[in-house]
């Protein structure tokens, strides 16, 4: 890749995944609006979303930590985001295997957590609260899932093991090949995603949105901007390692909707898990799961 192309991607690349995460948003949106027999909102009302919140005039600082979390907010996401290889870009997964990746993913909840509570708002410190035990539920889980497809595969490098599926055909696919590590990982992306039964940190009826009760304006702009990106990007992580990766942009977009379909098919179904419920379940259920997985691989190897 030249000097140029990769100035290109690195500009480009978060542009593109927002705009998808825009698409996915809006096809939420719309996809609940027809289960609810209703015509729903533009595919592209995420987009005005943003538009609206970044051109309001008022916004209220807590002080120097609810700024500097705001950015931790979006800029661990985005630096996250550029070890995530795509069709086309993969330059920095040379440099940073999924190791690396589980400890950018921390930044962004680090950075809310410590931008909330700077409000000392009850019910966004809740949120956090809640938060915080939910990413111990499927954080466990979903590390596990890879240690397993890092056992089996001999490599802690995405794009090897993206390159190691690809070059299988369809069966050697994470999800196909190590069905219960597959599954153990689609139950941790749920909460990751923050969808139902997960959804109870937000809780919109109970704690008033949770952590982003006390912002507005382009705080909550670049938090709703920082969740548009998120969805594609763990989506990815998914993709990547139990569905084959992608060799083209169009058979990238089609797992990508078709696995977000599938994920919010479940939201529409389920109710919301309290806390300490989605906490056991996910221990419960998606934990060992992943850890059947992990051992039979172990018993496989030996």
């Amino acid at each position: 890749m030249s000097v140029l192309s990769l100035m290109v991607w690195i500009i480009a690349y978060p542009i593109i995944i927002f705009c998808i995460g825009v698409l996915l948003g809006g096809y939420e949106r719309k996809f609940s609006a027809r289960v609810e027999r209703r015509i729903g909102p533009s595919w592209i009302q995420p987009f005005y979303d943003v538009i609206k919140l970044m051109s309001k005039k008022t916004n209220v600082s807590h002080g120097y930590m609810h700024d500097v979390a705001i950015l931790m907010l979006l800029g661990g996401t985005m630096l996250t985001l550029y070890f995530v290889p795509v069709p086309g870009f993969s330059y920095f997964s040379q440099f940073g295997d999924f190791l690396v990746i589980s400890y950018l993913l921390l930044i962004p909840s680090l950075g809310m957590a410590l931008g909330v509570g700077e409000t000392a708002n009850p019910n966004g410190s809740i949120g956090i609260s809640r938060a915080l035990q939910m990413l111990a539920g499927y954080e466990v889980p979903f590390i596990l899932t890879f240690i397993g497809v890092a056992m089996k595969e001999q490599t802690t490098s995405m794009l090897d093991i993206i390159h190691i599926q690809q070059a299988g055909g369809f069966w050697a696919w994470g999800l196909i090949a190590h069905p219960l590590l597959g599954v153990a990982a689609l139950i941790a992306l749920q909460g990751m995603l923050n969808e139902k039964p997960f959804e109870v940190i937000v809780a919109p009826h109970e704690i008033a949105t949770g952590p982003m009760t006390e912002m507005g304006g382009k705080y909550l702009g670049i938090m709703f901007i920082q969740h548009l990106i998120a969805v594609p990007l763990e989506l990815t992580l998914y993709i990547n390692l139990f569905l084959g990766g992608a060799s083209n942009w169009l058979e990238y977009l089609v797992k990508l909707f078709v696995l977000w379909t599938a994920l919010i098919s479940v939201n529409m179904v389920f109710g919301r898990f309290r806390v300490d419920s989605a906490v056991k379940f996910m221990w419960k259920i998606s934990l060992p799961l992943a850890a059947l997985g992990v051992i039979g691989i172990m018993l496989n190897i030996a």
